[in-house]
């Protein structure tokens, strides 16, 4: 809103006794704030706050952070600081949720924040930060630890398409480059919880071994394991998403299992999930399965 605009409001809000957001909302049709994004904003705010007592509060974040491109504009600005603090407040409504549970509200959220004191939140010598590869934009520091860098975590096991993957490839791009000082990699061996072998993350072997320093240098034949099951996989990744015929709530016709209502659309499955008429529990059918479109 700029200088002019923000001394404006604060001598509205001073002599009528009220808040800096009220004082905006009362007069956002004074000619001051004309040819400004005024009334954009305070319809962003007003929209949100009635979906505050519905909606998980990182939802609301991430919505909010997204629509109204504040976390683009520090990005774009270059404001370190400010990214920093909007990491923290990432950290702090996440580890929230992780113990009280994602149907906790914003004003509980609030409310549990507003018992810290400056002592709680004073920034101590010896502090690991958690977060995840997203939060970490536009962030450095001196040491970055990445974990399980493995085949199905990271690329995660969900990642179908070609564009799919460069998109992970992007990211583990942005993780690799937090670090100042020194980068730790890390990889489990063993078996999946399905049986299958673990393989280090192909983002893992498309590093150059001069940038590399192991603490135990993996066996060769898991290398060669993990590229031939690496390239095999690549193989196989559709330029896009199988696309669906059917939406969800369509009357459909199997020639077996008779007529249902398709519940879901599971488009990194490739498969429909459907209630059949003659059967108590729904059923994943294919896209590739022939499906008639019941009429009527």
């Amino acid at each position: 809103l700029g200088q002019r605009r923000m001394a404006f409001l604060r001598e509205y809000a001073e002599q009528n006794g009220c808040t800096l957001y009220e004082a905006l909302r009362r007069t956002r049709e004074d000619e001051i704030f004309r040819g400004t994004k005024a009334g954009q904003y305070i319809s962003l705010i007003e929209y949100y706050t009635t979906l505050a007592d519905t909606r998980p509060v990182s939802e609301l974040l991430a919505a909010i952070l997204n629509e109204s491109g504040y976390e683009a504009m520090l990005r774009t600005e270059g404001s370190q600081e400010r990214l920093d603090n909007l990491a923290e407040l990432k950290q702090s409504i996440y580890e929230y949720e992780t113990s009280c549970g994602e149907e906790c509200t914003l004003e509980h959220y609030l409310k549990h924040v507003a018992l810290f004191t400056n002592a709680d939140t004073a920034e101590a010598p010896d502090k690991v930060k958690l977060m995840t590869v997203h939060s970490a934009k536009g962030l450095e520091f001196p040491y970055v630890f990445l974990c399980a860098m493995n085949e199905g975590v990271f690329p995660g096991r969900k990642t179908v398409t070609l564009p799919g993957m460069e998109e992970e490839r992007r990211l583990a791009f942005v993780a690799v480059t937090r670090a100042e000082k020194r980068l730790y990699l890390s990889e489990s061996a063993g078996r999946s919880f399905d049986g299958a072998p673990k393989y280090p993350s192909r983002f893992l072997l498309d590093i150059g071994e001069e940038n590399l320093e192991y603490t135990k240098p993996p066996r060769a034949d898991l290398i060669a394991d993990a590229r031939e099951y690496i390239a095999h996989s690549e193989r196989f990744l559709p330029e896009r998403a199988a696309e669906s015929a059917f939406a969800t709530g369509t009357r459909v016709k199997h020639a077996i299992l008779g007529e249902g209502t398709v519940e879901e659309v599971d488009l990194e499955r490739g498969a429909y999930v459907v209630r059949f008429d003659c059967m108590e529990t729904s059923r994943a059918i294919s896209f590739k399965a022939k499906l008639e479109k019941v009429e009527g």
